[in-house]
């Protein structure tokens, strides 16, 4: 009879190691006296798997990071050129406005004269039609509107060339 109870009771202590087992992932819970290796070894390979995952995208952003950089490098080099550009075509826009001005206040000048010159053209022309009209003599009135024809001549032509300036 001993043997039966042992037997039964060797039978009721497997079966309960048996129904042990089960399906945790954590490898600390259940199995025989709390360890599962079958569970270790999944989770073991599932770490592995992560880790592979965020090795590359470690990795992925690394290169990402790197291309970033030169291109944030190609960026200000472009930034600096242009910047140079800039103050080149800012100094030539200077010397342009200077010259404008320059031509301007010469233009000014030369339209001051013009304006005197018509004047003077109109006196002599003025002055011509009253010495025709004079009692002077044929001569001295020949004289006098060719002086005055010189002198208007010499006006007009004053005021072409200031006119082609």
């Amino acid at each position: 009879m001993t043997f039966i109870i042992r037997t039964a009771l060797a039978l009721i202590i497997l079966l309960t190691l048996g129904s042990c087992v089960s399906n945790e992932t954590d490898p600390r819970k259940g199995g025989l006296f709390s360890y599962n290796p079958k569970a270790y070894e999944k989770r073991l390979e599932e770490k592995k798997a992560t880790l592979s995952e965020t090795e590359a995208a470690t990795e992925q952003a690394k290169q990402e990071g790197q291309n970033l950089a030169a291109s944030k490098q190609e960026k200000q080099a472009r930034h600096e050129a242009l910047k140079k550009e800039l103050a080149v075509l800012y100094a030539e826009s200077a010397k342009l406005q200077q010259q404008l001005d320059q031509t301007k206040t010469a233009n000014a000048g030369q339209e001051k004269k013009l304006k005197v010159l018509k004047t003077q053209v109109a006196d002599l022309r003025a002055k011509t039609i009253a010495t025709n009209n004079s009692g002077a003599s044929d001569a001295a009135k020949q004289a006098e509107v060719a002086r005055l024809q010189k002198r208007m001549d010499e006006l007009l032509e004053e005021a072409a060339t200031l006119s082609e300036l």
